[in-house]
């Protein structure tokens, strides 16, 4: 480096209270004008009908229950109009606490720089924006993640006494999500090594006081621990250990699972995915010391015990990969910090023009591409599922046996007085019957996804806004709609 270099200043900024509050600001004014007005699918419905009658064996919500945020669902319902609405608040405010926690922590491990970059790509992660805009929990895996994450490093690196916050910030966070009760121990143990056994013990206190306080209210509104765990374990066996995880599929339960897990981040990275690829290439060939390498592993700690679990169990959905996020924007950007930390500020410059590129990359993404978790996606959901409700509200819920498979949780929140309700398994090899009520004259079925079904039967489609379909098939009382071998029928 020329001495030129040397003494050409650096631009450099400190990180604030008031660069935390833009960060957040950001967050809102970016989520606000496109919040979806439905329940977003299957499991927004559960998380619905929980602040009806919260009962995790009803799958209201589904297991393991999500408590916290339920409880904040009903609670700003009447204030924001609907739950959905609520809900969706909810995740903008996680989302701001996410990033702001991002910033933060990225500008305590590497610089206010990184951080700043850090929480702008996490800010417009296609992924993150998109969970931002409906009534699924996601957001609160990357909020405690970082949170938790911020307390650790400030005690394990810093020597500041953050041990107790975060032993709060890991309880809370079990409470809107319980998986982060196994995810994110390995960061709170950090926070405790070589800490005061009084500090320790304060925070085990809170951190398994904070993990009670929503586990015993969850059981006993769920018909008590037996049935809890019961709807727990049926959960997990037949949806994870049966189906997705290595002890049910094999090797390939494992390839599957790893290439969801590599997909879903790719999707949460998009145009990031240079920026990570590039500074984890920058690491591999600058070769840190051993001390260079221990912010890195801790993020390396916060990353594996989520991975594995995706690798061993399941990763179901793509929100699930918001937990991890956070921690691999922060390890791409702080292999490009490291290398540039020994460049002509020219290099800055044109890194950060590149960074600029990426972060419009995603945003066009997010507001021109047509994939479910982009805007048009999310305005295409809230369309159908819109039409199905004014298609429905025009029939005689009295006159209609309503069969569904996608929107059944939907249209049970929506539409209550449809009580001749049922939903179609198409995974089971089991015959289903379902006889016609005395009092109806057609079946209705909402789901495109099952009209071919209907094959043989004479059925009529009916095209709805939204670029989705309904279908009626005319029937009486006496006859009894079956289920069998792929098909349906009408027998009697």
């Amino acid at each position: 480096m020329t001495d030129a270099h040397q003494q050409t200043p650096r631009f450099t900024f400190q990180p604030s209270a008031i660069t935390a509050g833009l960060f957040a600001f950001l967050v809102v004014a970016t989520r606000w004008p496109f919040r979806t007005e439905f329940l977003y699918n299957w499991d927004a419905a559960n998380l619905a009908l929980g602040t009806r009658a919260f009962d995790v064996t009803l799958n209201q919500p589904h297991p393991p229950g999500y408590p916290y945020f339920v409880a904040l669902g009903a609670l700003l319902a009447p204030l924001f109009g609907d739950v959905n609405g609520a809900l969706v608040i909810v995740n903008i405010a996680l989302e701001a606490v996410a990033v702001v926690a991002v910033f933060l922590l990225g500008a305590r491990i590497f610089s206010a720089g990184v951080g700043a970059a850090a929480a702008l790509l996490l800010t417009v992660s296609v992924t993150f924006w998109a969970y931002g805009e409906v009534a699924l929990g996601y957001p609160a895996l990357a909020a405690f993640s970082a949170l938790t994450a911020l307390f650790a490093y400030q005690t394990a690196f810093e020597q500041r006494d953050r041990a107790l916050p975060c032993a709060l910030a890991y309880a809370v966070g079990t409470g809107f999500q319980p998986d982060l009760a196994l995810f994110l121990l390995p960061l709170l143990l950090v926070a405790c090594w070589r800490q005061p056994a009084v500090r320790v013990a304060g925070a085990a206190a809170i951190a398994i006081g904070g993990l009670l306080l929503w586990l015993i209210p969850t059981a006993l509104l769920s018909g008590g621990f037996g049935q809890y765990w019961a709807a727990l374990s049926a959960s997990f066996g037949a949806d994870v250990a049966a189906r997705a995880a290595p002890t049910g599929g094999g090797l390939p339960g494992l390839v599957v699972n790893l290439g969801d897990t590599a997909q879903y981040t790719f999707d949460a990275l998009y145009a990031a995915v240079l920026v990570v690829a590039g500074g984890l290439f920058l690491l591999a060939v600058t070769r840190p010391s051993r001390k260079e390498w221990l912010p890195f592993l801790f993020l390396a700690v916060w990353v594996a015990p989520i991975v594995g679990f995706y690798a061993l169990a399941q990763v179901g959905d793509p929100g699930q990969v918001l937990g991890i996020l956070p921690a691999v924007l922060l390890f791409g950007l702080g292999g490009w910090w490291r290398w540039l930390r020994n460049r002509p500020p020219e290099w800055t410059t044109l890194a950060g023009s590149g960074l600029t590129l990426v972060l419009l990359a995603n945003v066009l993404i997010f507001f021109l591409y047509d994939k479910p978790l982009t805007l048009a996606g999310l305005r295409k959901n809230d369309m159908q599922v819109q039409s199905r409700l004014a298609f429905l509200a025009a029939q005689k819920p009295e006159q209609v046996l309503l069969v569904t498979h996608d929107s059944y949780k939907q249209l049970r929140y929506y539409l209550p007085a449809y009580t001749n309700s049922v939903w179609l398994d198409t995974s089971t090899l089991h015959p289903q019957r379902f006889p016609i009520p005395a009092g109806v004259t057609e079946v209705v079925l909402t789901d495109p996804s099952v009209f071919w079904l209907l094959i043989a039967l004479p059925a009529q489609a009916d095209q709805l806004p939204g670029d989705t379909w309904v279908a009626t098939l005319p029937v009486a009382p006496g006859q009894t709609l079956v289920y069998e071998n792929g098909r349906l029928r009408l027998d009697g």
